[in-house]
C-alpha cells in the first residue's frame, strides 16, 4: 500500500508541472504528455481545492486507458476473468486511482521539464523526460502509450524506475496468493465505500 501511494502520488505530482523549456519538440505522444503537464491546477490548500481535484481528475483520466493498465495489473489472472468480471474490475480499479488521486495535495512537484524524448510506431510509444525539481536534483520519467481507435493514451509510468503497473499487479499478486479474487473484489469495495 506504500508504495502503490508513493508512486501514484508521484504520478500525479507530474502532471503539476507548469513551466517547459521553449527547445521541446514531440511529436502526438510527446504532445500529449506536455498537455497534460503543463496544465496549471494547483492542489495547494485553500478555498476550492475539492473542486481543482476534480478538475485534475478530469484531465489526467482523459489521457489514461484505464482498461489496458487493469489488464496489465491483472496480469495472468485477466484471461481468468469472465467479460463482466473484467468490466466489474476496471470499474473498481479506476475508482480506486480516483480515489488516491482525491487524497493528493501540497505544491507542485517539480520545476521544469528539462529534456523529452519519444520513441513510437504505430501502436505503442515510449516518452521519457527529465524533471528538474525544487532542489535542483533531476529527475527522469517515462510515459508509455498505446494507440487505440486513432487515440494516444497512457497505460504506466515508470518514475525512477518504478513502474505502476508493476507495483499495482505485485499488491494483486500478492493478494490473490492468499484469497479469492471474489475477495479481491470485496477488499476494493470496501475501500471504496470508506472513501
Amino acid at each position: 500500500m506504500k508504495y502503490r501511494r508513493i508512486v501514484f502520488g508521484l504520478f500525479l505530482g507530474l502532471f503539476l508541472l507548469m513551466s517547459t523549456s521553449s527547445l521541446l519538440w514531440a511529436g502526438e505522444p510527446g504532445d500529449l504528455i506536455k498537455g497534460i503537464i503543463l496544465k496549471d491546477i494547483s492542489l495547494e490548500e485553500g478555498e476550492g481545492l475539492d473542486e481543482r481535484k476534480q478538475e485534475l481528475w478530469r484531465e489526467i483520466s482523459q489521457s489514461l486507458d484505464f482498461a489496458e493498465i487493469a489488464k496489465r495489473v491483472m496480469g495472468k489472472y485477466w484471461k481468468e476473468r469472465s467479460p463482466q468480471e473484467k468490466e466489474e474490475f476496471v470499474e473498481l480499479f479506476v475508482n480506486n486511482v480516483k480515489s488516491a488521486c482525491m487524497r493528493r495535495t501540497g505544491p507542485r512537484f517539480g520545476e521544469e521539464i528539462v529534456s523529452l524524448s519519444e520513441k513510437a510506431n504505430k501502436r505503442y510509444a515510449r516518452v521519457h523526460i527529465v524533471l528538474l525539481k525544487r532542489t535542483v536534483e533531476e529527475v527522469s520519467a517515462d510515459f508509455r502509450l498505446i494507440k487505440e481507435d486513432g487515440k494516444w493514451q497512457i497505460y504506466d509510468l515508470i518514475y525512477q524506475g518504478v513502474s505502476l503497473v508493476h507495483n499495482y499487479r505485485s499488491q494483486i499478486y500478492n493478494f490473490l496468493l492468499k484469497s479469492s479474487y471474489e475477495e479481491l473484489v470485496q477488499e476494493l469495495k470496501k475501500r471504496q465505500s470508506k472513501e
